[in-house]
């Protein structure tokens, strides 16, 4: 069979996107299918026959439309069995869901963000180019088929577009479990959080440190991500715990920085499957995260890590990280996080998603 993949960004190496596009193209190319990519960058690969489309250069939205529009007539011209879009588009078989749904996200900032920042998100163009081509992409019109990778996605996409439920298929992350597993660091009095990713705001880092200050003085914060430390440091020094709080900047080994932490938190105001959750607790760590992150639907209460109703309930937070402050209690998590990680492989998302192809496939 043709099939084409849509992908903006085609690279061997990078986020969990990347890596879950790659191996599921490895796997397809295995089975004997002709790959298609198309995509707006990207370096001709091995067996792939990779399609350029062009976008109009310009502010992000105008580009988020152009390759939108691009993709469809650069698909249509190709004519491919079956057409999986990793991206917001407006023509393809199956659509992956894997940033979640943006009207539910632009929600979650409205209950959250200050009225300065929501003011600024309601004018900019990007949010309501994003809006379109979300109705466009969860559409029966112009999808068959939807992966999500949680059940809250699912429920989002039925709630906000009435997209058919039994066309939407949930299939969590998977992670390398070779590359990241655990590292013995020695035990010390001293209890490592570590906050891992960009977006600082989105994924509760204000939320984090604020908790911190409600924890002993044994217990510190370090932050691997891309984002403007100042107003964290400010927050951290008006609470009496900047000496506890530490930027590692982007870091591009992040399984040394796992091995640095005790504790992963992850207080997301909204955040379709965090990988770096999934990828902490294959390196033996708990994770503390909020009911706003599809990966809570993987944490045992008390077991493998906690999770918090509410992102900014910073008395639920601090006790949910205080559990496993206890080096027992850390221990016996850790052990539990690693064997949910074990059961979740990289190769049973793309057997999954294999299969859903196969499905659509076959009529």
């Amino acid at each position: 069979m043709k099939i084409g993949f849509i992908k903006h960004r085609y690279v061997s190496e990078g986020g969990g996107s990347e890596r879950y596009t790659n191996a599921l193209i490895g796997e397809l190319l295995r089975l004997g299918h002709e790959i298609h990519v198309f995509a707006h960058t990207g370096a001709p690969a091995k067996s792939v026959v990779l399609h350029h489309v062009p976008v109009i250069g310009g502010p992000s939205f105008v580009r988020q439309w152009s390759f939108a529009r691009s993709c469809k007539r650069a698909v249509q011209s190709t004519a491919c069995d079956l057409t999986f879009s990793a991206e917001r588009t407006i023509f393809q078989d199956i659509a992956r869901a894997g940033g979640g749904c943006h009207r539910e996200y632009l929600r979650q900032c409205r209950r959250y963000f200050s009225p300065a920042k929501r003011l600024a998100m309601r004018f900019n163009p990007l949010h309501p180019t994003l809006l379109h081509l979300e109705r466009q992409t969860f559409s029966e019109r112009n999808t068959k088929w939807i992966i999500v990778n949680s059940h809250r996605g699912k429920e989002e996409i039925v709630r906000h577009y009435g997209f058919p439920a039994e066309r939407i298929e949930v299939i969590h992350n998977g992670t390398d479990c070779a590359r990241f597993r655990p590292k013995s660091r020695g035990e010390t009095d001293k209890i490592v959080l570590l906050f891992v990713g960009s977006g600082f705001e989105r994924k509760g880092l204000g939320f984090a440190i604020h908790a911190l200050a409600k924890l002993p003085q044994n217990v510190e914060l370090r932050i691997a991500g891309k984002g403007s430390a100042k107003p964290y440091l400010r927050t951290a020094s008006d609470l009496g715990v900047e000496s506890r709080v530490h930027f590692l900047g982007v870091q591009q080994r992040i399984e040394d920085v796992y091995a640095q932490g005790d504790v992963l938190v992850h207080p997301a105001i909204y955040e379709p499957f965090s990988n770096a959750c999934l990828e902490a607790m294959a390196c033996g760590l708990p994770v503390v995260t909020s009911r706003m992150n599809g990966a809570s639907e993987v944490i045992e209460q008390s077991r493998n890590g906690a999770v918090v109703e509410e992102p900014s309930d910073i008395a639920a937070l601090a006790g949910a990280i205080q559990l496993f402050c206890n080096r027992k209690q850390l221990r016996e998590a850790s052990a539990q996080a690693r064997r949910t990680a074990e059961a979740m492989p990289m190769t049973l998302n793309v057997e999954r998603t294999l299969a859903v192809i196969q499905r659509v496939l076959g009529g």
